[in-house]
């Protein structure tokens, strides 16, 4: 098929034309063949991999499965269009992306990697040394793509790295929420009433067993950072048609998948 062809008379990105400085590319044949190599082939794979070896995952009915397949359509077709993959997207990125999904998977096995970032301060020592070696390569990987990407046009530079305040600015609101949420204090729902109702003893009573009950059964939230996001938001940096970008670009979709595939799109903020 001649995607340059089709491109011209639909108004869609040519990749072959698409620059590393593009801030933003799309075409429909590349995302299909991006969704099926990273969601509609590994998702049901990696499901009946994991059942047949016992390793962790969560059950899903039907309707989770449906949910969790049009959230990753939605979510793919975010980093698809704001990543760049109409470009960089080739068959270096899904070598790479298998055997980093299933080594994952079996990573995520080891006794002492069976925990999460909540419970950071009870980390065994083995978590640790798994936790600093995958930091040394992410930030070795940082590294590169930041010197790649300050070899482009000048202005590239700053988009690509100021993009890192989305992230950062989505993590500052949740936290933002969730003190006002926790902090809230009852009583300044129903002040004007408990005033008005001064004057009757058993009224202020009344008032004050709600308040109670109402203090009782407020939900109180919770940041719980899942290896799926910080993964998801990597992908959006290895954006070059370089080779060690597009192994980069296959590692991170692996980890983002690992987590989609095992147990799904966990929320950012939850209720206690």
């Amino acid at each position: 098929m001649d995607l340059g062809a089709s491109s011209k008379v639909l108004g869609f990105s040519d990749p072959a034309h698409i620059s590393n400085t593009a801030l933003f590319s799309y075409h429909p044949t590349v995302y299909f063949y991006f969704m099926l190599a990273f969601l509609f082939l590994p998702y049901p794979l990696y499901r009946h991999v994991a059942h047949r070896n016992g390793w962790e995952l969560a059950t899903k009915s039907w309707a989770r499965h449906w949910t969790d397949g049009m959230l990753a359509c939605s979510y793919g077709l975010i980093v698809f269009v704001f990543g760049n993959y109409a470009h960089c997207f080739n068959w270096i990125t899904v070598t790479s992306f298998y055997p980093a999904l299933f080594g994952y998977g079996l990573i995520a096995e080891l006794p002492f990697t069976k925990t999460s970032l909540p419970r950071i301060q009870s980390w065994p020592f083995g978590m640790w040394v798994f936790f600093l070696i995958a930091l040394i390569v992410i930030l070795g990987f940082a590294g590169i793509h930041i010197y790649l990407a300050s070899t482009l046009t000048r202005p590239f530079v700053i988009y690509y790295v100021g993009g890192l305040l989305i992230p950062f600015g989505i993590l500052m609101t949740a936290q933002i929420l969730i003190k006002y949420v926790n902090n809230r204090n009852p009583l300044s729902q129903q002040d004007q009433s408990t005033k008005d109702q001064s004057g009757a003893s058993h009224a202020s009573r009344d008032v004050e067993s709600n308040l109670s009950q109402m203090a009782s059964t407020t939900p109180r939230l919770s940041l719980h950072i899942h290896h799926w996001q910080i993964f998801y938001v990597l992908a959006f940096f290895t954006r070059f048609d370089q080779p060690i970008s597009q192994v980069a670009a296959g590692i991170a979709l692996a980890c983002y998948m690992e987590g989609i595939c095992a147990y799904g799109y966990d929320h950012l903020v939850n209720d206690e």
